[in-house]
């Protein structure tokens, strides 16, 4: 289960320290904000203008502008572990997780402007990052603090599995635009970031886990079309190194310890503390698509790629996504991962919301449960169910081994089984033409070599989960998948169900 667990890092903010692999570099490694003119300029002359008419001179100076704010409080129903998926009220209350997130950025800058055309600016920004997941004994407890503690007394009042992640980064962007007025039609980017990195844990009574990380990223970007749509492409190369120390509170030394990391004094940790360090490194792409009214709606489509290396293991990772951007529209997170070893394909279905409708849970998590056939999910749902706030999980997994399998199952077999399935569920592949076109990529896939085929097999299985399950019967393979739900008005769960054949 550790490569599930995992993946949660990305929408409840935390990861145990002893997991195999930490993705929230996908958080940080993009800007929350880009740079944008203002209005306003002044040519060599000394002439002031507005709204891109820069007078007689060739060049005119614009101040560029980089700011962005968010803040979250969601509160979610502790989770039972079930050997099967249920839905029920809270009958149960073993307490509350709170989330609570906030992202500040900021950053100014100045651009030369060449007769309302073509622009060449540079800006520095800096930034902050703060997640709290604090877990409570009833809704009604008095929560804790959101800032950062400032001695090791202030998280002995916090409860065990508490957490905080506190994030500062910094760098500069350079940025070359055209457009017409203050219009960028297509604008051309570099950064340079880095990024200092503080979480802290209560882990026991008398334990605290506290992490310093140290990250360094290079990110190039393109960016294509107005403010209202617009394509982006972006390469990344980042790296991170972070180190995990054990506090004892009862320990005087260790609140001296505890400031000194706090101040960023690693080296004097090092030196009075045994400590595991992480080093992960990665570089890959991601292309993406948005239309909408910036800061007011608006949704984004992406796909990406990332080589990654962990303590000198190399893996893969696959991703294809969406994400609802401005105050006016209801949270919508969703995303597929398929992370690839040397061994295993492992494949997420994820998403974060909140005024979450019957339908919406419908399509982005039961039907997925459903098609795959594990165990409690094919029950009823009423339409008039309000759901909140909600994260919801699915993950499979398969090993090369299972693939191996697959490449000599009966096909005749494999595809009556999943012509039952997209029939019984009615999906899309329930058309012969649709269907004929799935078994052909799937044979293609099959047909590669384990370092090409992983990827690609991973995600046409993310795209029909009827696959999945026909592999699963045709095989009469014992697999189980891994789901969680975290809801603020019914039941959360987490756990492992069996793939009923």
């Amino acid at each position: 289960m550790k490569f599930f667990i995992l993946l949660l890092s990305l929408w409840v903010g935390f990861v145990q320290a002893d997991e195999t692999l930490d993705i929230r570099f996908l958080q940080t490694q993009r800007t929350k904000a880009n740079p944008f003119a203002l209005p306003f300029s002044v040519n060599t002359n000394g002439e002031f203008s507005a709204f891109g008419k820069n007078g007689t001179d060739i060049f005119a100076f614009n101040p560029l502008v980089q700011f962005a704010f968010s803040r979250v409080n969601i509160q979610y129903s502790a989770p039972i572990m079930m050997d099967r998926f249920n839905f029920y009220p809270i009958q149960k209350d073993l307490g509350w997780i709170e989330v609570n997130r906030q992202h500040i950025e900021g950053g100014l800058g100045i651009s030369a402007l060449a007769k309302s055309v073509v622009a060449v600016g540079l800006t520095p920004y800096k930034g902050s990052m703060k997640t709290m997941v604090r877990f409570r004994n009833s809704k009604e407890e008095k929560a804790l603090p959101f800032e950062m503690p400032e001695s090791l007394d202030e998280v002995l009042r916090w409860n065990e599995g508490d957490f905080g992640n506190f994030q500062m980064y910094g760098g500069i962007q350079f940025q070359a635009s055209v457009g017409v007025s203050v219009i960028d039609l297509a604008v051309v980017s570099m950064g340079l970031q880095n990024q200092f990195i503080i979480e802290i844990k209560k882990i026991s009574p008398t334990e605290v886990l506290f992490s310093l990380a140290e990250e360094n990223l290079k990110r190039r970007q393109l960016v294509l079309g107005p403010m209202i749509t617009d394509v982006t492409g972006a390469q990344f190369k980042g790296k991170r190194a972070t180190f995990h120390f054990v506090l004892n509170p009862e320990d005087p030394y260790h609140h001296e310890l505890f400031l000194a990391g706090m101040n960023g004094n690693l080296q004097l940790l090092q030196q009075n503390l045994p400590a595991r360090a992480q080093k992960l490194s990665w570089e890959g792409y991601d292309r993406s698509f948005y239309y909408g009214i910036p800061m007011v709606a608006g949704k984004t489509r992406m796909r990406g790629h990332y080589d990654l290396n962990e303590d000198g293991q190399d893996s893969a990772l696959d991703i294809r996504g969406s994400s609802t951007k401005g105050f006016l529209t209801p949270l919508r997170n969703h995303d597929q991962y398929v992370y690839q070893t040397d061994k295993h394909i492992i494949m997420v279905w994820a998403s974060e919301m909140n005024r979450v409708t019957a339908r919406t849970m419908e399509k982005t998590f039961f039907s997925k449960g459903r098609v795959l056939g594990i165990k409690g999910f094919n029950r009823e749902i009423p339409n008039t169910t309000k759901f909140g706030s909600v994260v919801s999980q699915i993950g499979v997994n398969l090993s090369q081994d299972e693939v191996e399998e697959i490449k000599k199952m009966d096909m005749e077999e494999f595809s009556e089984n999943l012509q039952t399935k997209c029939e019984l569920e009615s999906l899309s592949c329930l058309r012969e033409s649709v269907r004929r076109k799935l078994l052909s990529d799937f044979k293609t896939a099959l047909s590669k070599p384990w370092s090409k085929l992983r990827g690609e097999f991973g995600l046409l299985l993310m795209k029909e989960p009827a696959l999945f399950h026909s592999i699963v019967k045709t095989l009469k393979l014992q697999k189980e998948a891994y789901f969680k739900f975290l809801s603020e008005k019914y039941q959360s769960l987490e756990g492992s169900g069996e793939i009923e054949i």
